[in-house]
């Protein structure tokens, strides 16, 4: 992602403001960094992906094309179902448009990308999943990857918007 030549003095400031969020962030607590992640990373969410998720969902028969759904539209990421409440999701380079523009590079960002995934399945099954972060770029990792855990187990999905993709 590349911001227009034009806007070289926004991209500046841009590149240092989120340079002194970021180390704001590293020094906070963790119960407040987290809720501030978790509230950046729904927001991000709602901003694009968590429709794509539930237009996915709406249009698929099961899980597997619920997934293959979000492949189509995501290429840059592999989902992969290993079992009926795990499903991993992968990146070969990360995703994360505030590290795509250069303005982050902190590790600590990983964490909002886990709650925008979060949100986006949440959003998308009408139950509560955690996310688990894999392994990160920014972590020194070799790609991004990201459990994904589903408190019921997915073995059927249904096209109204109001049905789950999960059993009781």
């Amino acid at each position: 992602m590349n911001v227009p030549e034009w806007d070289e003095e926004v991209k500046h400031f841009l590149t240092y403001w989120f340079s002194g969020l970021m180390d704001g962030l590293e020094r906070v607590d963790p119960k407040s960094r987290e809720t501030i992640l978790r509230a950046c990373g729904k927001a991000c969410a709602h901003s694009y992906t968590a429709q794509v998720f539930r237009d996915a969902r709406q249009h698929s028969t099961d899980i597997g094309s619920f997934l293959a759904r979000l492949a189509t539209r995501f290429p840059e990421a592999t989902y992969e179902q290993l079992d009926l409440n795990t499903i991993r999701v992968s990146y070969a380079t990360c995703e994360c448009d505030l590290v795509k523009c250069g303005w982050v590079r902190s590790p600590v960002i990983c964490q909002c990308s886990a709650h925008n995934l979060q949100e986006n399945f949440e959003q998308s099954l009408g139950a509560p999943v955690s996310v688990t972060i894999e392994s990160s770029i920014l972590r020194g990792g070799t790609l991004c990857s990201f459990l994904v855990s589903l408190e019921k187990s997915l073995t059927s999905l249904k096209h109204a918007p109001s049905d789950s993709l999960l059993n009781t």
